[in-house]
């Protein structure tokens, strides 16, 4: 039985691609420990095929029944799922833990971009306030974006053409 593990579990591990990919890796597994022969071989696929569920899984279990019996079918189902279950589980943790990670990295680029946005505004803050006209416009932007629906691009077509008119009205 401890070979029957460990074929399945070596079968398992190879099994990325899933499906088809590994029937030729069963087949040289079992028939190279005498398992079966090609026949037998040929048959156990056909049945794998038509049976619901991947084709290893279903190879493992009758291989494993044909054995050892209800303990075989068993042991070589746990082993033939081992590797992908356990990379499995193992990506979802190194992903969750990303996940934390990234909202920290997230987090510190708010504070960041908070920061560059300050950085412009203060570039920006004595050409706004060159004029009345211009700080006015600026405030009503800020307040019109901060606490309104209106999109932002119509925020800035619409402070665009309060420029271009005072420009027109007063030179």
């Amino acid at each position: 039985m401890l070979n029957l593990f460990l074929a399945f579990l070596k079968v398992g591990a190879a099994s990325y691609g899933g499906g088809w990919t590994i029937v030729g890796i069963i087949r040289t597994e079992i028939l190279s420990l005498g398992w079966l022969t090609p026949d037998d071989f040929a048959r156990l696929v056909a049945v794998a095929q038509v049976t619901p569920g991947p084709v290893a899984l279903n190879a493992a279990t009758m291989v494993g029944f044909r054995l050892f019996g209800l303990a075989g079918a068993a042991i070589a189902t746990l082993a033939v799922v081992a590797v992908p279950v356990t990379l499995a589980l193992t990506v979802g943790a190194l992903m969750s833990r990303m996940a934390k990670r990234g909202r920290q990295v997230t987090e510190a680029l708010k504070t960041g971009t908070i920061g560059l946005i300050a950085m412009t505004v203060w570039a920006f803050a004595p050409a706004a306030t060159s004029s009345w006209l211009n700080a006015v416009t600026a405030i009503v932007a800020f307040s019109v974006s901060a606490f309104t629906r209106i999109n932002p691009l119509w925020v800035i077509l619409g402070s665009g053409i309060i420029g271009a008119a005072r420009r027109a009205i007063f030179g």
